[in-house]
């Protein structure tokens, strides 16, 4: 069985390997909790995302924050799953 720090090693690489083409900015752990059933790991991660807008007259970006939540299987560590989460 993985522990709690196993499991935020196994988000924080899978969303490195996800993301090859550009380095993430501002990558953060967020939340970590396993399943009632002791069977997951849910780790939150996030990330700031820079997207154009007219409103900014310099070229400037806007920069959001984005959460995604990974589902561990914590017998074997692997990624079951990648979602979005909306704070």
């Amino acid at each position: 069985m993985i522990d709690v720090k196993q499991a935020v090693q196994i988000a924080n690489e899978y969303i490195q390997s996800l993301f090859t083409e550009r380095q993430i900015p501002e990558l953060r752990l967020e939340e970590v909790e396993m399943s009632q059933d002791g069977a997951y790991w849910e780790v939150t991660l996030s990330f700031v995302v820079r997207e154009p807008t007219a409103y900014l007259s310099l070229g400037d970006a806007a920069r959001t924050r984005e959460y995604k939540v990974f589902r561990i299987n914590a017998e074997t560590g692997q990624v079951q799953s990648m979602k979005i989460r909306k704070v």
